[in-house]
């Protein structure tokens, strides 16, 4: 049993801890929330999820393609899409088309310039999401495009492939199909160990490992 002079400071510690979990539960800080709708996201758990998922979707964007036009694009639909909203069910399907969005937003053509040839090699799935268990990227005549061969449980799938890089979306065409039904991924990075891509109809990105160069 729980003493009973124990019982004032414990009530207070949750009081705290209830306060900070609000403050820190939205992409801003809820303590210092000041209009109607800032306090309506930071008071309904799934606007507030949502507000932190977009904070990070935002950090990314920029970190991924340094834009002097994504400030200014964030400010217009916060302006324009979120503000005019007034309850929940407005916010939410705003919020995730603009998730969705950000996650997809193209680079400049500069900002995936010269990553073909670090695609070379082969990569092992290191994420819950992802469409090969692992694919190999070999180089071609081209310095923006080669040949991909898959495995799944260490055994060849799809052999013979061929890959695109155009700006930083990267396009796979199984063999014997036609160029409309290539699949497109945005690369999102890669470097000696890590390849980042956002797969079609994902909002969270696929992440491989490079097993060989």
């Amino acid at each position: 049993m729980i003493p009973a002079r124990w019982l004032p400071a414990m009530l207070l510690a949750l009081i705290i801890g209830g306060d900070a979990v609000l403050a820190r539960a939205a992409g801003f800080d809820c303590r210092k929330a000041g209009t109607p709708l800032e306090k309506t996201i930071c008071q309904d758990p799934v606007a507030s999820a949502l507000d932190e998922q977009l904070a990070a979707a935002y950090r990314d964007a920029g970190q991924r393609c340094p834009d002097a036009g994504l400030r200014t694009e964030q400010q217009r639909w916060l302006h324009e899409v979120r503000n005019v909203c007034r309850d929940v069910a407005c916010l939410a399907p705003a919020y995730r088309r603009r998730i969705a969005e950000l996650h997809t937003r193209q680079c400049r053509a500069a900002g995936c310039a010269g990553l073909a040839q670090r695609l070379i090699g082969a990569w092992r799935q290191a994420s819950a999401v992802g469409s090969f268990e692992e694919i190999a990227f070999a180089a071609g005549n081209n310095p923006r495009q080669g040949r991909f061969d898959t495995w799944l449980h260490r055994r060849p799938e799809f052999v013979n492939g061929r890959w695109q890089l155009e700006a930083c979306e990267l396009r796979l065409l199984l063999p014997g199909e036609p160029d409309a039904s290539a699949m497109r991924m945005t690369l999102r990075s890669v470097d000696a160990d890590h390849l980042v891509v956002l797969e079609p109809d994902q909002t969270r990105p696929a992440r491989y490992r490079r097993v060989r160069p």
